[in-house]
């Protein structure tokens, strides 16, 4: 009967295991290395190494320059204390031309933002301007933290893309205005300052869901919103006499 063959025995550790014991070799070299150049045993072993950088490297200074000749080798000091980077405005840039001009050479604000803070949505049934219960509760107990202050108030009145044709308005500008003017009065009542607030009928111009492609998505633009301006109703009246 044949015997068997024994299988052959397995020839040294595995590969990962001696790439693991490199690494951990490298990472003490390097920890070793640390602690010595934390705390110099030799007077001169800072400025040695600094003299070996300059020859290996080939540099020569500029605008940030390595001390090597004038390093004083202390004894338990930092070694971001001892390797300080010294900064020479004056070799920032080796031409002594000047740099180009524009017409301005200060920073103009061409345009303030025109909006510093969203408000409130009002929400709407399609093709209606009836404002839901629920929506108009929320909009008075926003109204009470929009009272007493001067900002303008834009109340923006937006429609969803939904044919106007058998409702009661001719198109989706009006529509649009008259969700507006229901939440116009209904801040009027909650006592905000009339000269405060600015009605805009968006329409379908400017939707606030893009694709909206089911009735879902779309009933997203049928909305009033409530937009802050960063300019208070004083200073919104002296732009309008100037224009």
């Amino acid at each position: 009967m044949a015997k068997k063959k024994e299988a052959a025995g397995g020839g040294g550790a595995p590969e990962w295991m001696v790439t693991y014991g490199d690494m951990v070799t490298l990472l003490l070299t390097f920890f070793v290395l640390l602690l010595t150049f934390m705390e110099p045993k030799q007077e001169d072993l800072v400025q040695q190494l600094m003299q070996a950088l300059r020859e290996e490297f080939g540099y020569e200074g500029g605008a940030r320059e390595i001390p090597s000749d004038d390093v004083e080798s202390i004894k338990n000091v930092p070694l971001q204390q001892v390797l300080q980077i010294p900064i020479h405005p004056e070799d920032l840039s080796p031409t002594d031309e000047d740099g180009p001009r524009g017409q301005q050479n200060t920073v103009t604000n061409i345009r303030n933002r025109e909006y510093f803070a969203k408000g409130g949505r009002v929400m709407f049934p399609e093709l209606s301007a009836e404002m839901p219960a629920d929506e108009r509760a929320r909009l008075v107990e926003y109204a009470e933290k929009l009272r007493g202050h001067t900002t303008m108030i834009e109340i923006r009145g937006h429609a969803s893309k939904r044919p106007v044709a058998g409702s009661d308005y001719s198109d989706h500008y009006s529509l649009s205005y008259a969700r507006a003017r229901a939440v116009l009065e209904v801040l009027l009542e909650a006592g905000i300052d009339e000269r405060r607030t600015l009605i805009m009928a968006a329409g379908t111009s400017r939707p606030v869901t893009r694709r909206a492609y089911n009735m879902h998505e779309r009933e997203r633009n049928d909305l009033v919103e409530l937009l802050q301006r960063d300019r208070t109703f004083s200073e919104f009246a002296e732009e309008e006499v100037s224009e």
